[in-house]
Parts: structure tokens; C-alpha cells; sequence
């Protein structure tokens, strides 16, 4: 078996699931592995998603283009993780979005047939999809009501305060400036003055990508949200 297959212990796919069992697994279930370097198209918009895309290795994104041709970041994923689980299913099972490779990177390759064996053969890995595509509404949900707040400000205190949530007062963003002005729907430039008047007025610190809370309940009423 090839030892990428062993990182799926450390993916929510496969949570619960004995190392020992993913041999049988991928005994019995047709897959295969693929390998891309940086800046590759791992699968293009449009294009039938008859299989369950896995993360294993490396990094990639999921990206778009706006009416004027813009190039656009929706999502970044680290291995170990899924891409498209939710696409597998559906009536048009088309993705809508490029998914191109960041850094060296494979992914595993699944049938349908083999999600559908996985989900009779062991209910947690049925309990882990509905979770995971259950998150994944949740989080487009999410995205949707950022991007109906009236202004920049409204959003970048929104994102600051759940990256803040996540990960504590004082964070590294995870994307570049570019791609975190694509995903609140604005240019960059407007987005490094926003950055500039948070820290003016001590609201946040920022290194680089380094960023430290300093004014939570400020946000708070920035965003929209009861302190």
C-alpha cells in the first residue's frame, strides 16, 4: 500500500477508522493517486465529479472567475483533508470552481461506488461525510452572510473576530492579503486600508501576517455583533 494512504488516519473522512483497516479498504476499493507540482490543475471547472477527491499531500485552491475575467479565491485546503465531497452527489455533479495545486501535492482518488461500499461496510465513515458536508453548508452559509454586510469594515471585523475564535488573540493569516481580498469580494488596496485604520486605531496589531487582537469588543460593534 502506498504510505501517502496511512495519512487518511489523520482526516475526518476516516476518524474512528483502525490503521489496520484502511488495508482492507483500499484492498476492496478501486482508487488511485495522482501527483502535481505547484501552479498544475488538479481538476478544472466544469468537469464531472464522479469520484471523491482526498487531500494527502501538499496544499491547493479552489478558484473562480468573476464576469470581468478576475481570477477569484474561494477556498484553501491543507492535506490532510476532502475537496468536493459535496459535488459527488449532487443531480449536477459538476464542479463549479478550478482546484489548482499550491505545493507539491497528491491526491487519492475514489469511486463512487467505493464512497457508497464505505458508507454500508462502516457507519462512522457515513457519520464522518454527513458531518463534513453538513460543515461545509454551514461555512458556505457563513460566507454568504459575510458578503451581504454593507461594508469592508463590517467584514474584516467579522473574519478577524472568527479567525480570533478559532485559533486565539493573537493569529498568522493563512492566506495571502490578495487572496483574503478576493474572498470578502474587494480590491486589495482597499482591504491594506482597512488593515491601516484597524491598527490606527488600536483595534488590532499587525506584523506581516502575524495578527493580535487588541479591541475585541470594538470589533464586535464594527461588525454588527452584540459585545
Amino acid at each position: 500500500m502506498n504510505p501517502l494512504i496511512f495519512n487518511l488516519g489523520r482526516c475526518t473522512l476516516f476518524e474512528g477508522i483502525k490503521v489496520g483497516e484502511l488495508e482492507r479498504i483500499f484492498g476492496s476499493v478501486k482508487h488511485r493517486i495522482s501527483f502535481f507540482l505547484p501552479g498544475e490543475l488538479v481538476e478544472e471547472q466544469n468537469a464531472i465529479c464522479d469520484e471523491m477527491l482526498v487531500l494527502l499531500q501538499g496544499q491547493t485552491k479552489a478558484q473562480m472567475q468573476d464576469f470581468s475575467g478576475k481570477v477569484i479565491t474561494i477556498e484553501t485546503m491543507e492535506a490532510p483533508s476532502i475537496l468536493a465531497s459535496g459535488f459527488l452527489f449532487a443531480t449536477e455533479n459538476h464542479l463549479p470552481v478550478d482546484i489548482v495545486s499550491t505545493a507539491k501535492t497528491a491526491v487519492l482518488y475514489i469511486e463512487r461506488d467505493g464512497i457508497l461500499w464505505l458508507c454500508r461496510e462502516y457507519e462512522v465513515f457515513l457519520r464522518n461525510l454527513l458531518r463534513d458536508m453538513g460543515d461545509r453548508l454551514t461555512t458556505l452559509a457563513e460566507k454568504v452572510w459575510m458578503l451581504s454586510l454593507n461594508t469592508l469594515n463590517q467584514r474584516l471585523a467579522n473574519f478577524l473576530l472568527r479567525q480570533s475564535d478559532d485559533l486565539g488573540d493573537e493569529f498568522e493569516l493563512k492566506t495571502t492579503k490578495e487572496e483574503l481580498a478576493d474572498a470578502l469580494g474587494v480590491a486589495r488596496p482597499s482591504l491594506s486600508r482597512v488593515f491601516s485604520e484597524f491598527v490606527a486605531q488600536g483595534l488590532i496589531k499587525q506584523d506581516g501576517r502575524q495578527i493580535r487582537i487588541l479591541d475585541r469588543a470594538a470589533l464586535k460593534r464594527i461588525s454588527g455583533h452584540t459585545v
